[in-house]
């Protein structure tokens, strides 16, 4: 089977079902991705930062990028491991800063400490999953001068998906991509971009279309699918078409 690599947001992965259908569905050669934005935003209010957000990016100071490190690379990747091998699934936790999975530079200045994707290098995957373990890779980078980044989860999985090729599945918290009102059961690059360009794409939305046409361009088959929902994903999983397909043409 072609491989997959699936994105899961922090609201699918507080699912058990979801969780639990990944843990017993995914193929063997599958690599999941996770954000965490709900649970570094708890955080961050506890702590008294400011949550704030550039163009569907989370605006990342260096007080804001520690809680980001430590929850994203902490708490959330290890409760997702566990909750994996509570539903049957050897997983191992890491970061796109692990063996520089992620090839990454640092955004424009306004965003603070958040990278941008240029690619990935697949060989740690390769070796986790061949031991037989599913990798569960947290959106944290290393930039070429040793400096720890925020990446927003939906582009390091559009990344590492290119790398890898096969099936690109993003998990929302909606049903698809919505247009005028109604979800769209497939859509290609011209009407993304035109969705970006004109703003129909707003807040989490944008940075997930950037990361489907970066695979659907690579070559892969790209779903946006509610995570929320058991069955939906459960499909996806098998390989039918559910949510939004994203084309490159």
């Amino acid at each position: 089977m072609s491989p997959m690599t699936i994105k899961l947001g922090g609201v699918a992965g507080q699912h058990a079902e979801s969780v639990r259908v990944v843990a017993q569905s995914a193929p063997p050669d599958t690599v999941i991705v996770h954000g965490g934005g709900n649970e570094v935003e708890r955080w961050s209010r506890r702590l008294g930062l400011e949550a704030r957000t550039h163009d569907g990016l989370r605006v990342t100071d260096p007080e804001t990028l520690e809680v980001v490190v430590a929850v994203l690379g902490g708490l959330v990747n290890t409760r997702l491991v566990a909750a994996l091998a509570t539903a049957g699934r050897a997983a191992v936790g890491l970061t796109g800063a692990d063996d520089q999975l992620l090839h990454v530079r640092r955004r424009e200045a306004a965003l603070g400490e958040v990278a941008e994707v240029l690619g990935a290098d697949t060989r740690l995957l390769k070796a986790i999953i061949a031991a037989g373990a599913l990798p569960v890779v947290a959106s944290v980078g290393l930039d070429p001068d040793g400096a720890l980044l925020n990446i927003n989860a939906d582009e390091a999985a559009g990344a590492i998906a290119a790398a890898r090729g096969g099936t690109l599945l993003l998990c929302t918290d909606i049903a698809g991509v919505q247009l005028d009102g109604r979800v769209l059961d497939r859509m290609d690059a011209t009407v993304a971009e035109r969705m970006l360009a004109d703003g129909s794409a707003s807040a989490g939305m944008r940075p997930k279309l950037r990361a489907a046409l970066t695979a659907a361009g690579a070559g892969c088959r790209v779903l946006i699918v509610d995570g929320r929902a058991g069955p939906d994903l459960a499909q996806a999983l098998a390989g039918r078409a559910v949510g939004t397909m994203v084309t490159a043409a």
